[in-house]
């Protein structure tokens, strides 16, 4: 069935409607910030988190989102963490960072363009070997294929690979569920096209919109789209992909990066996926409020609320004001009823002073200019009364908001709210727009007849001027100081591809001449050119009478600061929740956003601003009633984190009570599961998973043949049963599958080992595939060896579970995939390294197989 989905939160369908709270429902998250000097700094903070040591590490190009943006699946695949680097030499901090990790593999994404050589001579170096392999194609989608068929899966992701947010977005579940994400455009590339039809895949999910990836595009080459995740813009479709996936996630954390630059973002993705945690996208300097409605529906506890007033809505402080002043640089309408449908009586000007008469559902009663209403609560700065400096009520001149078009380019006139929308007309740079209404990072405007909205990123905000105002100095030069370590790279254009021109040292203050698109233009050692924003520290003028005059002017942003009367300290456990950790420094993810997230701010947008349904400021956990000791207590699980004594296993006999010859006439396949150049996971000691699976496979080849069976290996040794000129994990795969559908065999047995992140998690798994044409058979086989195995070496029994395998979906005989322990698990790493445990498998393995030929299939 063909899904099309647009926004799954539910609640979001209400957000333009929903009424705006007295008491609004704040977010409260613990948050832990991931962050360095700058995004290469970053990504090791992102690696120092999650990383002890790693077999196996990526290498970006920190200015090259492309390549990178891909390659979550293939990392999380090997559990190994991405780092950042300059193109043209290893950064000393990214060089620790290996000594650190001890990798004994480093991979490169991107072709000899992006990474030169001399990052390949220099990882040549390290007092330990490296083994360096290259990914990267002609161009990004033929770099995400190969990235691609090293993650075989039945299913693939297709994102716009011109942009980075879509693909981003999908980043975490890609890697949590391992499917590739492979790029695309709105014309699909010959690459990704022979990519489909070489894999044809069952599923494709399609991140983003009609304008990202049209339909025609796969529909005319005979490819269906099972699901389109997508929403007005980045944050909607963010909300929409994880809401879809939310039975992928095994944690209450979140990730949060940045939605406008990815650097930061696409380190953090791999820890995402091992946490199993959603990776949330953002705006610099509030939450969006697809993104908002998404965290708040995910607390389970919040600090408790005022109690309700005489109406019937929450209470207010006894010391609560009874003025405020108006905000909002256009003023306040002043109207008939307390609703934003009630008639407009009048506007009430910005910064006149009200008397509030009576406060109803997020509203204030004011009399203005003779005439009684409502204005709407969240736009006013309460006063206290009390306070010498107030004055009474008086009128004040409207003030004109207005701004002006920055984009050196000009700026798009949408017909919506979003980089989507319909290109009306372009505003060329340096016009003058009036501003007519704000939305979610978006100016609505009229230019040449045409009315749309513009982002607001690019546009610059001319302070409006009262009437006859006192002359006014002019205001002094915007300066900026270079945060980056390492120093600042000054350019001759604005983008990470500009021709080098100098490096700004790190601490340099310098006068931004001119903005755009997130660059900066400076002069530095007479020199002129760019320099990204990211890594500038904006400085406060230090003159207090034109900082002063500055701040007179400066049009209100936020219209509801926060006070400790409307957002209180917070005093309970906010573990609950979960932690946020937010990925990128302050110039990426501002502390205005992190302190919103932690529920010390309000956020500016009106929507974010609901009443959400109340939640309770703890969850008090249920006591089991008491009872009596049981006479005889089932002996506990051996724990997982104490050390291992091999004495403990005892050899056993796999032909008890099975007679001779029991399985004569049988062919059975036995798939060890990796080899070769796929070592599959590893373990805390540095152990592999293919050298496990070889020899318990061989151990049950030998007692299968005492049974009669005629046995047949998809490996014998340290090697892939690919033969394909060049090697991928999909073209492996293939190999095994081939193999199982040629011989006629009656089973197909594939023995792996298990791995997670948290080194804890331990026990037993059989896989089964729906999808398989034997699946009541394959069942009644997983079945039956999990019970033999678990009984004989007596594991955390994680039962039997539905597997989107490849191996597993492909043959056309009954198959399971085994999954024995977890090789990240200490103590199941040095059992797995035990010839008498392996032995011991292999006669559970076989008792299984035994019980599934003598016990007949379930019926419903």
């Amino acid at each position: 069935m063909k899904k099309v989905i647009f926004t799954l939160i539910t609640s979001l369908t209400l957000v333009v409607s929903a009424s705006i709270s007295v008491w609004a429902s704040p977010l409260a998250y613990p948050i832990e910030r991931l962050s360095g000097q700058d995004r290469v700094g970053t990504a090791l903070s992102i690696s120092e988190k999650g990383w002890t040591s790693a077999d196996t590490v990526i290498l970006c190009e920190y200015a090259d989102f492309p390549d990178s943006i891909a390659s979550t699946p293939f990392a999380v695949s090997l559990d190994a963490p991405i780092l950042l680097t300059q193109g043209t030499a290893l950064d000393p901090r990214v060089v620790d960072e290996i000594k650190r990790l001890q990798p004994g593999r480093v991979v490169l994404l991107g072709g000899t363009g992006v990474l030169k050589p001399t990052i390949e001579e220099e990882l040549g170096k390290f007092d330990f070997p490296i083994v360096v392999e290259r990914i990267g194609g002609q161009n990004r989608y033929e770099t995400s294929v190969l990235l691609a068929q090293k993650v075989p899966n039945d299913v693939v992701i297709l994102a716009n690979g011109d942009t980075f947010p879509d693909a981003l977005s999908a980043a975490s579940f890609a890697g949590i569920k391992q499917i590739p994400i492979v790029l695309t455009s709105k014309k699909m590339p010959e690459s990704v096209l022979n990519y489909l039809n070489e894999t044809q895949p069952s599923q494709i999910i399609v991140i983003g919109g009609e304008g990202a990836i049209p339909s025609e595009g796969l529909t005319d080459h005979g490819f269906a789209i099972e699901t389109r995740l997508g929403g007005q813009d980045r944050y909607e479709t963010n909300a929409a992909v994880v809401s879809f996936v939310q039975d992928a996630y095994e944690t209450d954390d979140l990730f949060l990066a940045s939605g406008i630059t990815f650097p930061d973002a696409v380190a953090g993705t791999v820890l995402a996926a091992k946490y199993k945690a959603p990776l949330l996208l953002t705006e610099k300097e509030d939450i969006p409020t697809s993104i908002y409605t998404y965290m708040r529906e995910h607390m389970k506890v919040e600090p408790p609320r005022p109690s309700p007033g005489p109406s019937g809505t929450p209470g207010t402080p006894t010391t609560r004001p009874k003025q405020a002043e108006i905000t909002p640089a256009g003023g306040l309408n002043l109207r008939e009823s307390p609703s934003s449908s009630g008639a407009k009586l009048a506007t009430i000007p910005q910064g006149t002073l009200i008397t509030l008469l009576e406060e109803q559902a997020g509203w204030y009663k004011t009399t203005f200019a003779d005439q009684t209403g409502w204005v709407a609560a969240e736009y006013l700065t309460l006063v206290d009364p009390s306070g010498s400096d107030n004055q009474p009520d008086k009128p004040a001149e409207p003030k004109t908001r207005q701004g002006v078009i920055t984009a050196a380019n000009g700026l798009n006139l949408r017909d919506n709210p979003s980089s989507s929308g319909e290109k009306l007309v372009t505003i060329p740079k340096d016009a003058t727009i009036q501003i007519l209404a704000e939305q979610s990072g978006w100016y609505q405007t009229t230019y040449e007849t045409k009315t749309g909205w513009i982002s607001a990123e690019y546009v610059s905000l001319i302070p409006s001027e009262a009437s006859d105002p006192p002359p006014a100095s002019p205001p002094a030069p915007k300066k900026g100081k270079s945060t980056a370590a390492n120093g600042l790279n000054l350019r001759a254009t604005p983008a990470a591809t500009g021709e080098k021109i100098t490096t700004v040292p790190g601490g340099t203050l310098f006068e931004i001449i001119e903005e755009e698109n997130g660059w900066y233009k400076i002069s530095f050692d007479s020199h002129t050119g760019w320099v990204s924003g990211e890594y500038v520290e904006i400085v406060e003028n230090t003159d207090e009478d034109k900082a002063d005059d500055a701040k007179a002017d400066e049009p209100a942003v936020n219209p509801n600061p926060p006070s400790e009367e409307t957002l209180p300290e917070i005093t309970i456990d906010l573990s609950v929740n979960g932690t946020v950790y937010i990925l990128g420094g302050s110039g990426v993810i501002s502390s205005t956003a992190q302190s919103i997230i932690e529920g010390k701010a309000f956020s500016k947008y009106k929507e974010n601003l609901r009443d959400f349904p109340p939640l309770p400021a703890e969850i008090k956990k249920e006591e089991p009633p008491e009872e009596e000791e049981p006479d005889d207590p089932e002996e506990p699980a051996p724990p997982v984190d104490t050390e291992y004594d091999p004495s403990r296993e005892v050899p056993v006999d796999p032909f008890i009570d099975i007679p001779e010859y029991a399985l004569a006439g049988k062919v059975i396949m036995l798939d060890p599961g990796h080899g070769g150049p796929d070592p599959g996971a590893s373990g805390p000691s540095k152990t592999h998973e293919k050298d496990n699976t070889l020899p318990i496979a061989l151990a049950l080849k030998d007692i299968l043949t005492q049974a009669g069976a005629e046995v047949l290996m998809t490996r014998e040794d340290d090697s892939s049963p690919c033969t394909a000129s060049k090697y991928t994990e999909l073209e492996d795969l293939k190999a095994r599958v081939a193999l199982a559908n040629s011989c006629n065999a009656d089973l197909f047995i594939s023995i792996h080992n298990d791995a997670f992140t948290n080194p804890a998690v331990n026990g037993t798994t059989v896989f089964y595939s729906a999808a398989n044409p034997k699946n009541v058979e394959s069942l009644h086989l997983a079945g039956s060896i999990r019970t033999s195995v678990i009984d004989i070496i007596k594991t955390t029994d994680r039962g039997v579970k539905p597997g989107n395998l490849y191996v597993l979906n492909n043959t056309k005989i009954p198959a399971i995939l085994l999954e024995i322990a977890f090789i990240s698990n200490p103590y199941e790493e040095a059992r797995l390294q035990n010839p008498t445990f392996r032995e011991n498998v292999a006669a559970g393995i076989f008792r299984g197989i035994y019980a599934y030929f003598t016990t007949p299939i379930p019926k419903d």
